[in-house]
C-alpha cells in the first residue's frame, strides 16, 4: 500500500463523534473576486476553471435546498445541542450560498448566462422536492453533505493540487467554504437520524446524488467550453480527463472516504478529520485570515 493509500486509511476511525471542542462558527465573508480577476482563474487552465464555475455555481440553489431540508424537521429535535447545530448550518449555508451568488454575478456579467437559467430549473425542482417529498429531500441533503465534506476534505489533504493552483482572489473562498463543510458535516445526518434513519432511503440518495453529480457538471460545463472555443478541442478533454480521473484525480483519490456512506453504521465522523482546519480557525481568531479577503465581520 502506498504512502498515499495509508495516509487515507489512517484517517478514517471509527469513532462516530466530533472531537470535544468541535464546534459550528458562521462566518460572514466578501471575497476578493471580482470582473478584474482572471477569467481562467485555476491554474489559467480553462477546463479546470470552468469545472470548478459549474460547480461552484449550484451552490446557490443547491445550498438554499439543504436548510429547508433541514429546518422542515426542526420541531421533531428535542436535543438542544443539535438545534444549536441546525441554527449554525442554516446560517453557514446561506453565507456560503450568498458568496457564490456573486461568483455567479461575475460569470453572468462575463456572458456565461446559461448556468443562471439552469439554476432557475434546479431551484424549481428542488423546491418541489422539498414540498412532495421531505423524507428524501433531506435523505438527499445528507449524500450531497458527504460531497461537499470529502471534497472539503480533499482540499486539505492535497492543497497543492485543488487549492493552491487558484487565483490568490478565490484560495480563500476554497478554505473558508472548505472547513465550514468539514464543521457542519454531521448536522443534516444527525437530523435524518432523529427522523426517519432508514438504510436504504439513505443509499438509494446516495446513489442518485452521484448520478445527477456525474450528469450535472458536465452539462453545466458544456457552454461554458463552446463559448471559448474549446469544447471540441483535444487537448481540453486530455487536461481535463487527468484532472478528474488520473491517478491523483479529484474524482479518483477520495473513493475510499466515498465508499465510506455505504456502511449501514456510518457517521460523518467517523473521519476524523477537524484537525486539518485548526490552521484556519485560528487564523480566523486572530484576523490574519480576515487580511486576505475584503472581509467584514457583521
Amino acid at each position: 500500500m502506498n504512502n498515499a493509500a495509508l495516509t487515507e486509511v489512517s484517517t478514517i476511525e471509527k469513532k462516530s463523534a466530533p472531537p470535544p471542542e468541535h464546534s459550528i462558527t458562521p462566518r460572514n465573508v466578501n471575497f476578493n473576486f471580482s470582473d478584474a480577476t482572471p477569467r481562467f482563474w485555476f491554474g489559467g487552465d480553462v477546463f479546470k476553471t470552468h469545472f470548478y464555475n459549474a460547480f461552484f455555481t449550484t451552490f446557490p440553489p443547491g445550498e438554499n435546498f439543504f436548510v429547508r431540508s433541514v429546518l422542515h424537521y426542526r420541531n421533531q429535535i428535542d436535543d438542544e445541542k443539535l438545534q444549536q447545530d441546525i441554527s449554525d448550518f442554516a446560517s453557514q449555508e446561506g453565507i456560503h450560498a450568498n458568496a457564490h451568488d456573486i461568483h455567479l454575478d461575475i460569470l453572468d456579467r462575463q456572458g456565461y448566462t446559461s448556468l443562471k437559467r439552469e439554476n432557475k430549473l434546479v431551484d424549481a425542482l428542488l423546491k418541489r422536492m422539498n414540498r412532495k417529498y421531505p423524507k428524501m429531500a433531506l435523505a438527499n441533503t445528507v449524500a450531497l453533505e458527504h460531497f461537499t465534506a470529502l471534497l472539503a476534505h480533499q482540499s486539505f489533504t492535497k492543497r497543492e493540487l485543488f487549492v493552491d493552483p487558484a487565483h490568490e482572489d478565490f484560495q480563500p473562498l476554497f478554505l473558508w467554504h472548505g472547513a465550514e463543510e468539514i464543521e457542519h458535516k454531521s448536522v443534516a445526518f444527525d437530523v435524518y437520524q432523529a427522523v426517519d434513519g432508514s438504510y436504504w432511503r439513505r443509499v438509494t440518495a446516495m446513489l442518485l446524488a452521484t448520478l445527477s453529480m456525474v450528469i450535472m457538471i458536465p452539462v453545466r460545463m458544456t457552454p461554458l467550453l463552446y463559448r471559448d472555443g474549446v469544447l471540441f478541442k483535444f487537448k481540453t478533454w486530455r487536461t481535463g480527463f487527468s484532472f478528474l480521473f488520473g491517478k491523483q484525480g479529484k474524482f479518483v483519490m477520495p473513493w475510499r472516504h466515498y465508499l465510506q456512506f455505504y456502511r449501514r453504521d456510518f457517521h460523518p465522523w467517523d473521519v476524523q478529520d477537524l484537525d486539518l482546519i485548526t490552521e484556519f480557525q485560528q487564523q480566523w481568531k486572530d484576523g490574519s485570515f480576515l487580511s486576505k479577503t475584503n472581509t467584514t465581520t457583521a
